[in-house]
């Protein structure tokens, strides 16, 4: 299936080495260039990268680290709330400059892989993880009504430790693709039907 992706320009910032080459293997193999982050701290000057290479970014795709059970009352050391929120603060950046440009070509994609302890908490949740999740779904709806009239998606994907880097990878190249325009705000949840959450 053609997804519209030849020649796109498409960033890649995975917390996860085998996710993020699961996701620039099979966008590669649907014709998009890839430039990938070193980590997710590095997702701005990726896009600067990007952009001096190839004189553009059309997609940016951000995944956290994978969910490991971790609860906020553990938190002995406020370094690991700063932690998570930088990885918002790095997705923010890498979005706040890669839209410009997006924008005024009228295409774009933004593209967050979250834990899905953002939808429900219980005893292995990723607490601290869900926290950032809040954060980056937050700024999600907030850019929404900004971009989409621009023709930038802005969506995201919650995956349990049980999705494999291939069933996120799949899941990101569709919401990459030109047939995900309409999309806007939305969370689609990669858990195999384990959520007891209703949405």
């Amino acid at each position: 299936m053609d997804l519209g992706l030849t020649g796109r320009v498409v960033v890649i910032a995975a917390a996860d080495p085998q996710e993020g080459a699961a996701c620039a293997r099979l966008l590669t193999d649907e014709g998009a260039t890839v430039v990938s982050a070193d980590q997710l701290a590095d997702t701005a000057t990726a896009v600067g990268r990007a952009i001096a290479a190839h004189g553009r970014v059309d997609a940016v795709v951000a995944c956290t680290p994978r969910p490991r059970a971790t609860t906020i009352t553990d938190v002995d050391d406020p370094a690991a709330l700063y932690e998570v929120w930088g990885w918002v603060e790095s997705i923010v950046e890498g979005y706040l400059a890669a839209l410009p440009g997006m924008m005024e070509r009228g295409w774009g994609r933004l593209v967050s892989v979250m834990t899905n302890s953002v939808k429900w908490l219980d005893d292995g949740s990723d607490e601290l993880g869900a926290l950032a999740g809040w954060g980056i779904l937050g700024m999600h709806k907030a850019a929404v009504a900004d971009v989409a009239r621009s023709g930038v998606a802005t969506n995201a994907v919650l995956r349990d430790g049980e999705a494999t880097a291939e069933d996120v990878a799949n899941v990101v190249a569709f919401l990459v693709s030109e047939g995900a325009g309409y999309l806007q705000g939305v969370t689609m949840s990669l858990d195999g039907a384990s959520s007891p959450a209703v949405f």
